[in-house]
Formats: C-alpha cells, structure tokens, sequence
C-alpha cells in the first residue's frame, strides 16, 4: 500500500488534531533545539574559563584603563579600600542559607580609579536587619579576581533598594545607577576576588549557574514530547480511520 493509499484510507485524524499538531511540533521541536544551543553555549563558557584559568594573571597595578581579553581571565590590582563606601548584595543562598555578598569600592593606586570588588559571601542572621558585620581593611591592598560585566537588569528606577546597619542594599549590581547613588565615578566593570585572593570572604561561584548537561536534558524532554504528539496524533488518526469503516 502506497502512502498516499494509506493517508487516504486508513489514516483519518480529526481537523483539530492536525491543527494541534501543526502549530505544537514546530514549537516543541522548536524549544529542544533552543536548549541545545544553550547547552552547547554553557559548554563552550566552561571551555573558555578553564583555558583562561591556566593564563598567567594580568597584573593592572593601581591602574583601571588596563582592559584584559576576557572576563575569565584573572588580574591583579592595588589599591584601598573605602571602609564608608561598602554595601550588601542580597539574596545571595550558599547551601540553604540566605546571606549577602559583600561589595566594597576599592580606590586604585595608580590612577585614583574605583572599582566595585565583590569579596565573596557571609551568612545573614535569623532576621533580615541581622546583617552579617566584618572587620575594616585599612592600608593598600593587592588582590587577585575576575573582571566580570555587571547585571544586565539595571536598579529599579536607578536607585538602591533599601539601607540595612549602615550598609546599602541592591538586588542587582548597575555600577551606573549605583556610581551616582555613591557620587563616586565606578569603572563599569566589577572584580570579583578569586578564591586564592586575600580580603574575601566564600567565593565559590559558579561560572554558569545551569550546566549543559542540565540544558541537554531539557533538550530530551521537549523532543521526547514532541515524538509523543506525532505519535498520539497517528495513533489517533488511525484508529479513526478503522472506526469509520466499521
């Protein structure tokens, strides 16, 4: 029997099926093949860092103008840092437990730049206003870290969420909006301390917050359910077919 033979006798799905099928196959297939390029995306992310970690550190001194080839690349700088210019990044969890990055503007050495360090994590207290308290660092400072971009997702209406202890609160790191909160000229790009740096607190970030293999397997699903309506919808279409005949 030719396919056309058996589209015409024994294959007979309801208009609405098709319809269905039509416009929910392109869109599941669609989606599977979006997390894939999503996975390969992370994969070539982690690729990059690792090569990168095994570059030398680009040593910027006391200068900010100094622009390394990529953000995974670490550097080092000197400078000191502004004990009355330091704020909280919130919502920040470790392993359960709420807690903020620490973010403290660092005066460069060299050039008098300023640049935002994220020091790392501490844990917050039972209560909110509880904010965790560490000790000041006077005298010029050398530490290592990442040149990272900062959020895509600037400050709502440009200014900082709230105060907490003494300390100013955002959700998301804007150097813009948060440079002329501070009245202070921030690079637009922050550091953040690498582990081996001294002057930090918890840093272990991820470099993705969602692996490829977590993406690849996204991936399956949308596919798999896309295999699932191609294959309810023939079901379907031919027992109708047989249902008719009888």
């Amino acid at each position: 029997m030719s396919l056309m033979s058996f589209l015409r006798h024994r294959f007979r799905p309801r208009r609405a099926a098709t319809v269905a099928v039509v416009l929910g196959l392109p869109v599941l297939c669609a989606l599977g093949a979006w997390q894939v390029l999503r996975g390969q995306e992370k994969a070539h992310t982690l690729a990059l860092a690792e090569a990168h970690g095994a570059l030398p550190v680009v040593d910027l001194g006391g200068r900010s103008d100094a622009d390394p080839v990529a953000g995974q690349q670490r550097v080092r700088v000197r400078g000191v840092f502004l004990s009355d210019r330091q704020g909280l990044l919130d919502n920040q969890v470790r392993d359960g437990q709420v807690g903020y990055d620490v973010l403290t503007v660092l005066r460069l050495s060299g050039d008098g730049g300023l640049v935002l360090v994220d020091r790392g994590w501490l844990a917050r207290g039972p209560r909110r206003a509880d904010v965790p308290q560490w000790p000041t660092q006077d005298g010029e400072v050398t530490v290592t870290g990442y040149l990272r971009a900062p959020t895509d997702v600037p400050l709502v209406d440009g200014r900082v969420a709230e105060t907490l202890g003494g300390f100013w609160v955002v959700s998301e790191i804007d150097t813009q909006h948060l440079g002329a909160y501070l009245d202070l000229p921030l690079w637009p790009r922050i550091l953040r301390l690498s582990p081996e740096s001294a002057h930090g607190f918890r840093r272990d970030w991820p470099v993705v917050a969602m692996g490829p293999q977590r993406h690849y397997g996204y991936a399956v699903q949308w596919f798999g359910l896309a295999a699932a309506l191609l294959a309810l919808y023939v079901i379907a279409g031919v027992r109708r077919a047989r249902a008719l005949e009888d």
